[in-house]
């Protein structure tokens, strides 16, 4: 991964950091995207919230590269990645410590490596349209979200199951354990993101992306 200019040390000891214990408590999967992440070239931002309007966004460095490259090539999951960059908003680190940085690259993680499937996919289309990978907004939070949730339940410290209650991502059972909420989920991306599955999904990766098919 590559850190654009100007990032102060602190946050990059803390970005470093927050991978360090998702490979400690994680499980495969986030192991997985975390190891990708780590041995690609994408870019990691820190910007203020006032620029990136949330904790964290990911999207592409430069569609019309990246649709050059569908066009021209085959891409694997570790070329696709490349393309793509996180953000993370200072304020995230700076309030939410290593658990908001954390859950922000655990989240934005999930969307990055979805979104290198998708690009992946686009790129060898031509030979296997069937298996084109391109996932609705709605099921895209909703892997992310789910993500979310399992890293907490690993982690299983009272802050981050706090959290998760009051995000709507897992719920306490009567004997006090605690498991992930898919109807929360539903609702918190119904009321906090305007999705329904079945009747609002929201738009397609590649055209939050802005990529093309070689179909």
């Amino acid at each position: 991964m590559n850190f654009t200019s100007g990032i102060s040390r602190r946050y990059r000891v803390s970005i470093e950091q927050a991978f360090e214990t998702i490979l400690e408590f994680g499980n495969d999967h986030h192991r997985e995207v975390i190891d990708l992440i780590r041995n690609s070239r994408m870019e990691i931002r820190v910007l203020p919230v006032s620029k990136v309007n949330a904790s964290g966004v990911t999207g592409l460095v430069s569609p019309r590269e990246t649709n050059n490259r569908i066009e021209d090539e085959r891409l694997t999951l570790a070329d696709a990645i490349d393309h793509v960059y996180i953000t993370i908003a200072e304020e995230t680190i700076d309030t939410g410590g290593q658990r908001g940085c954390e859950g922000t690259f655990v989240h934005e993680g999930r969307h990055a490596f979805d979104f290198a499937q998708t690009i992946a996919s686009f790129s060898d289309a031509d030979f296997h349209p069937l298996s084109v990978f391109d996932p609705t907004l709605f099921e895209l939070e909703w892997e992310a979200h789910i993500t979310s949730g399992e890293y907490m339940l690993r982690v299983a410290r009272d802050e981050y199951l706090a959290e998760g209650l009051d995000l709507l991502i897992l719920a306490r059972e009567p004997d006090g354990t605690y498991r992930l909420n898919p109807e929360g989920i539903r609702t918190r991306l119904r009321d906090n993101y305007n999705l329904i599955e079945d009747t609002h999904p929201g738009n397609r990766a590649s055209q939050l992306l802005g990529i093309g098919s070689k179909l």
